[in-house]
């Protein structure tokens, strides 16, 4: 989105004063920007929980040429399981009580039943396959080493044809959770087997006579490639900070050390700041917001802080929720928080696109009445430049506080995590502190995001006027698009 800003306002801005068919050029220029970006601009404006990815290990039970059962093994990462471990842990102890591992079982589980446990399991003989169906049962949760294991086992009565294949595949359609297969093993049967693998899908290939191993093109054997998920610096940045953050706080408790104090500030400030510059968090929202109104620099900065405080407080208040007034009983339904704010957000952001459609529409058909166009600039109402009437002050303040509400309204997980660290070390004001720190952090990223708008504002105001139409017309597009895709995602 920065980029797109400085191309246009170092390129287009001196030129601005161009024939309309220069100027129709540039806007298409312009629209093509945003859609080649739309998927980073909006990749994450919800802020919530990372996707869970799974590692698989599946085991056959094949009794004579029968399959019996399918074992599976769910190994989440320690990222996710100690995010999980920040939410359920009402004791505050740091460890996964057998009272907590039932509660979480069951949330998952009311998740995954119905879907039947993300499985599709296929069987293909004689060039007919046909879905299997099993009994899924014995449902375990426990933790290795800090790590959350789940497993199950898939009850089937499967008689096994000679050269037939059985095929497993994991995928949740909905993107809740991410697969990837690590092992395939097979009981000693009188069956002889070849196995191939490939991210979350696996395979069995059954015969009676002996045969060489079979692999596959595009497939994955584990003892010849060793899949490293990479982090992007980003997201290692993020973790370091997060991690520093935490060590921070124990050494405030243990001792009280200004010197603490100030780096667990700093630490908080770079999280938020590095955190802010990822897709979401309402840049694109603002940016949009300010390049279809007449604003100030200091407007700019008020709705900036605003939202940085009022993310901050919503993340606040969803703690103390988790902390004093959920029992643990409804401690499942804590992950629908995000979700639910998320979708209170996007008809907020709707409603204002809509009505901002609405009232410049409205103005420009009386701006057409107007034969004196120079006296006025464009606002809600046709009102003439200097308008310092009370109605237009409502009417501002009224969009930009649902603009803040909309933008700030979602909790984010990293503030959220601050704060249950916190509680749970009796550090309360440090932890409050420390999360709007890191909102100011993100606040920063907003403000300079509304700054580039505002100077781009300024600098087509005198110019031609078709193009300021279209780059008004097109932020609230944003907006609008913003809100639908927050709504239906």
């Amino acid at each position: 989105m920065f980029a797109f800003f400085i191309q246009y306002y170092y390129n287009g801005g001196k030129n601005i004063h161009l024939n309309n068919k220069r100027a129709s050029s540039k806007m298409k220029k312009i629209i093509i920007y945003i859609f080649a970006f739309q998927t980073i601009l909006l990749g994450c404006a919800t802020c919530q929980l990372m996707v869970p990815t799974a590692e698989l290990k599946i085991d056959l039970n094949i009794e004579k040429k029968t399959v019996t059962a399918i074992h599976a093994e769910w190994h989440f990462s320690d990222l996710y399981s100690n995010e999980i471990l920040t939410q359920y842990d009402k004791n505050k102890n740091g460890i996964f009580d057998e009272k907590e591992l039932k509660v979480i079982l069951k949330a998952k589980l009311d998740y995954l039943i119905p879907k039947e446990m993300l499985t599709k399991i296929t069987y293909a003989s004689d060039e007919q396959s046909s879905q299997i169906k099993p009994k899924y049962k014995n449902f375990n949760l426990k933790t290795v080493n800090g790590i959350l294991v789940f497993s199950y086992d898939a009850i089937v009565d499967l008689t096994v044809a000679d050269k037939s294949m059985l095929s497993l595949v994991f995928e949740d359609d909905e993107a809740y959770f991410g697969f990837i297969i690590t092992e395939l093993n097979i009981a000693q049967s009188e069956l002889y087997h070849t196995k191939n693998l490939y991210l979350f899908t696996g395979s069995f290939f059954f015969s009676y006579t002996p045969l060489e191993p079979i692999q596959e093109v595009n497939t994955i054997n584990k003892e010849e490639i060793q899949i490293t998920p990479k982090e992007s610096v980003q997201e290692n940045i993020l973790k370091k900070s997060i991690t520093k953050i935490k060590s921070l706080f124990e050494s405030i408790k243990d001792e009280k050390n200004p010197l603490t104090y100030m780096l667990l500030l700093f630490f908080a400030y770079i999280y938020g700041l590095i955190h802010a510059l990822g897709p979401g968090h309402g840049k694109t929202l603002v940016a949009s917001y300010f390049l279809s109104h007449d604003k100030s620099y200091a407007k700019a900065l008020f709705i900036s802080l605003s939202i940085g405080v009022v993310h901050t407080f919503s993340a606040f208040l969803l703690t103390l929720l988790i902390y004093f007034i959920v029992d643990s009983f409804l401690a499942q339904f804590l992950d629908n928080a995000v979700f639910y704010t998320t979708k209170i957000s996007a008809l907020i952001i709707i409603s204002i696109a809509l009505y901002l459609f609405y009232k410049k529409i409205k103005a420009y058909k009386e701006l057409k009445k107007v034969q004196k166009k120079a006296a006025f600039t464009f606002s809600a109402t046709p009102h003439v430049a200097t308008c310092g009437c009370s109605s237009c002050k409502v009417e501002n303040s009224s969009t930009d506080m649902a603009l803040i509400i909309s933008a700030g309204i979602i909790p984010c997980p990293g503030t959220i995590t601050i704060f249950i660290f916190s509680l749970s070390l009796g550090l309360h004001y440090a932890g409050f502190l420390s999360a709007l720190i890191m909102s100011l952090g993100m606040s920063t990223i907003i403000f300079l995001s509304a700054l580039l708008s505002v100077a781009l504002r300024k600098k087509t105001s005198n110019g031609n006027g078709n193009i300021k139409k279209y780059l008004e017309y097109a932020s609230l597009s944003i907006i609008l698009a913003l809100g639908i895709l927050l709504l239906f995602t």
